[in-house]
């Protein structure tokens, strides 16, 4: 949506709203200032009608801050009118000056090695995985690098001095950490970092018995696979296969299965496994917390997204484009190098068509996400275009490094 004018977030109303701590009430002014009705900004956020009800009358969707950023970004409304300008600050900080002593001074420097152990200090440390987390979604840097590295080492200096469930605890946060910095080194493509602390997030989480962990760090693992799909579709089978475990690791273990059974080219096993998970999203239940969760950014949008991903890779890229065609217009939410990806992919399904102008279309917006991002996930699905030389030649170069017609 187009930024709403200065004048209008004066209005008494909203000032109203804000000094009585009421985000449902600026969203439902918000709303109205864009001429939308409830349905429709439902649409554009990914959620439905009844949800956006329930947020706008001030139930505990309207102190959910994954779901107060997805209409704050749909919106455009000023962050700080809803409470979530402190992390959004903390997190662009974060990206110039990194390392744990810049993090720790934006979370008012409440993080110490000395302090005894408590359920508050473990709390501040699930608040700054996701800070790091969010700031990487929006922008790939490796001053997150130590950062994580730092923390994951705090981390597991506290659970060294903690003792019973406050050590299993700190072994879950550890896990969590340890899994992140896996991820970033996925992203420097360091394949042998990222499957080195991988397997420690999975050790450290089974040492927790923290089942969601351990069946996240299949999945992770079944990602890493990517290649293989005889291991990509055991290990996300692995992941199922934890006791307990909940609604949103379900779904993210039957999309990692369906992935694999793609690449197989096992389609109706594939369409089973994503059916699987549609049945279970609306069991996705988000915490109203700041406190980093796995699964936290799972939603229809995700689940949809790999549907026409897979779909692509069954050989069905008219199901895929029409999938992205509808998902396009209510993905604004999700970070830049996600949306990047699909759009190569989307690009991808359109110069397997022979629709070779939107596809260039398509990777020209890749590229650009590509470069917003500095995501190599991007750059790395871009490549798969090499096939199709007259649509590489039309895409801008994405950045330092190999172009995508590179190897």
């Amino acid at each position: 949506m187009e930024p709403l004018p200065e004048s209008v977030w004066n209005a008494p109303e909203v000032r109203d709203a804000v000094a009585g701590n009421s985000p449902s009430a600026v969203i439902a002014f918000a709303r109205r200032a864009h001429g939308l009705r409830q349905d429709e900004l439902g649409a554009l956020a990914g959620f439905s009608q009844s949800a956006i009800s329930r947020l706008e009358s001030g139930s505990n969707l309207a102190y959910d801050m994954r779901v107060l950023r997805i209409v704050q970004r749909t919106l455009n409304i000023p962050p700080h009118l809803l409470g979530l300008a402190e992390q959004g600050v903390a997190a662009a900080e974060l990206r110039e000056r990194g390392g744990t002593d810049a993090l720790v001074a934006l979370l008012g420097g409440r993080l110490e090695r000395t302090v005894p152990v408590t359920r508050e200090i473990v709390g501040q440390l699930l608040v700054a995985r996701r800070v790091i987390n969010d700031a990487d979604n929006w922008r790939v840097t490796a001053s997150l690098k130590p950062a994580a590295r730092e923390l994951y080492e705090l981390t597991d200096l506290l659970r060294r001095s903690a003792s019973g469930e406050m050590r299993r605890m700190l072994l879950s946060v550890a896990a969590l950490y340890a899994e992140f910095l896996g991820w970033l080194h996925e992203e420097s493509t360091d394949e042998d970092g990222a499957e080195q602390w991988t397997a420690r997030a999975m050790q450290q989480a089974q040492a927790a018995e923290d089942r969601d962990m351990v069946a996240y760090a299949y999945v992770r693992m079944s990602q890493l696979a990517a290649g293989d799909h005889d291991r990509m579709i055991g290990l996300a089978r692995a992941a199922q296969r934890e006791p307990g475990v909940g609604a949103a690791l379900k779904v993210l273990a039957l999309q990692q299965e369906a992935r694999g059974l793609a690449l197989a080219r096992e389609e109706a096993a594939c369409l089973d496994r994503l059916e699987q998970a549609t049945m279970l999203i609306d069991n996705v239940d988000h915490p109203a917390t700041d406190e980093y969760r796995v699964g936290y950014w799972t939603d229809v949008e995700h689940l949809e997204a790999q549907r026409a991903s897979c779909l692509l890779d069954l050989g069905r890229p008219h199901d895929a484009i029409a999938i992205y065609h509808r998902l396009r217009l209510r993905w604004g939410h999700t970070c830049p190098w996600f949306q990047g990806v699909h759009t190569a992919k989307l690009a991808r399904a359109y110069a397997t068509t022979g629709d070779l102008d939107e596809a260039a279309s398509a990777g020209t917006g890749a590229a650009s996400l590509a470069r917003i991002s500095g995501s190599p996930h991007v750059t790395r699905e871009l490549r798969s275009l090499a096939p199709w030389p007259t649509v590489v030649m039309r895409i801008p170069h994405t950045g330092p490094g190999p172009g995508i017609e590179g190897r």
